[in-house]
């Protein structure tokens, strides 16, 4: 089973990007706060979904895997929950998303 992290961004969140333990540990890591939450999703075992058009937030996104995140930090990360969500699948949302998608089989 595995948990599917939509927006694991916030979709560009201020607040949640500007957090100070992100801020520390991007600091601690050498990374930037976003590689950090995407890091702390990982290793938590989201299958994450970061979008972007600009390549090097692409590059960066993908800059995940030099680096580990102790158990205290993520516990502390985890620790941050405000119990916000940035999406919730509904019918609608996911009839919605099949129409943007093409089929598997279609896909060059």
């Amino acid at each position: 089973m595995a948990i599917q992290a939509w927006y694991p961004l916030g979709r560009g969140d201020k607040v949640l990007l500007e957090e100070p333990v992100f801020t520390s540990l991007a600091e601690k890591y050498k990374k930037t706060n976003a590689q950090i939450i995407l890091r702390w999703h990982v290793q938590a075992g989201n299958i994450i979904i970061p979008g972007s058009k600009n390549p090097d937030h692409i590059k960066a996104n993908l800059d995940l895997f030099d680096f580990a995140l102790t158990r205290e930090e993520m516990a502390e990360i985890e620790g941050l929950d405000q119990e916000k969500h940035y999406y919730t699948s509904t019918p609608e949302k996911l009839k919605q998303y099949e129409t943007m998608v093409p089929a598997v089989n279609a896909q060059k």
